[in-house]
């Protein structure tokens, strides 16, 4: 009777044992599945936090690059080297309007691409004779413009427009984009030559800019 007790005695330890260890091990594994869900949540959170904060443009915004900046006119990425700030943003429910995007390497107002759907062309000619019609160079006593050739950067055309007069200079990538809608997208890149603010329209980051910017 005494080892029968004895046997039963040593399979309810046995099994108790069993138990704990089953336990243990189940617990862990949760853990770990609930410290891999949490970081694949956050993770999720981050990346739609940094795609809205690209898409919801707002006049002033400014930072560096590299900063991918999404209008509703077009998609830049502004290069590592070069700061911006939105100086301008606005569209209305008929799909016009603008986006004026300052950049430079100092800090100041050495170039700025703008993007708008307001000016009434309808060809990069077009584009062209509105970008040294707004300068008003007629009213300087060395007001005076140049039209260069054709530049390609990624799937854009632009030409060079080079524009001066006693106070300054600057040159400009003009561009035409023909949308389905008929809001005609006019494209401007410049950057001035002045002594304080000097920034070459072929500078490598500019240039870079350009090959970017995608027109929609």
């Amino acid at each position: 009777m005494k080892k029968l007790a004895a046997i039963l005695l040593a399979l309810v330890m046995t099994t108790s044992l069993a138990a704990c260890g089953g336990s243990g091990e189940s617990s862990g594994t949760k853990e770990t599945s609930a410290q891999s869900s949490a970081s694949e949540t956050k993770a999720e959170e981050t990346t739609v936090e940094e795609t809205t904060a690209s898409a919801e443009l707002q006049e002033g915004d400014s930072g560096e690059g590299e900063k991918i900046l999404d209008s509703d006119f077009c998609t830049v990425t502004i290069p590592e080297g070069l700061q911006y700030k939105i100086n301008s943003y606005y569209h209305d429910e008929d799909a016009l309007g603008s986006i004026k995007i300052d950049f430079g390497k100092k800090g100041t107002t050495e170039g700025r691409l703008e993007v708008s759907t307001t000016r009434m062309i309808s060809s990069l000619d077009d584009a062209v004779e509105e970008c040294i019609r707004v300068r008003n160079l007629d009213t300087y006593e060395e007001g005076k413009s140049e039209i260069g050739e054709e530049v390609t950067y990624g799937d854009t055309t632009y030409k060079e427009v080079k524009m001066s007069h006693e106070y300054g200079a600057e040159t400009c990538l003009v561009s035409y984009y023909k949308r389905a809608d008929g809001k005609n997208i006019y494209v401007e890149i410049k950057t001035t030559q002045n002594d304080f603010d000097k920034l070459p329209i072929d500078d490598p980051l500019v240039q870079e800019l350009a090959k970017s910017a995608v027109y929609k």
